[in-house]
């Protein structure tokens, strides 16, 4: 379930671009499939590149948060998706 819960935007993009490819079929030949299928998996190729979570810049303060832990003190933690 996580993978697809990772995943689920090339997911349902492969999946749109399979049903206008088989919409595009139908309504007859091929001339005019190329340039909308091309289109299409450009922008999901650029969305999915301007919308995917990067690195996390806390990996430094990792540290300093499992030293509070182990110090014996009250800590609170607060935890934040990219998601």
């Amino acid at each position: 379930m996580q993978l697809i819960n990772q995943y689920s935007f090339p997911f349902l993009a492969g999946v749109i671009i399979l049903i206008l490819a088989g919409i595009l079929l139908r309504k007859g030949g091929t001339e005019g499939l190329l340039v909308p299928l091309a289109a299409m998996l450009v922008g999901f190729l650029v969305a999915f590149w301007l919308f995917s979570p990067g690195a996390s810049a806390e990996t430094s303060a990792a540290a300093r948060v499992e030293g509070a832990i182990g110090s014996g003190k009250a800590v609170l933690l607060e935890f934040q998706s990219p998601y």
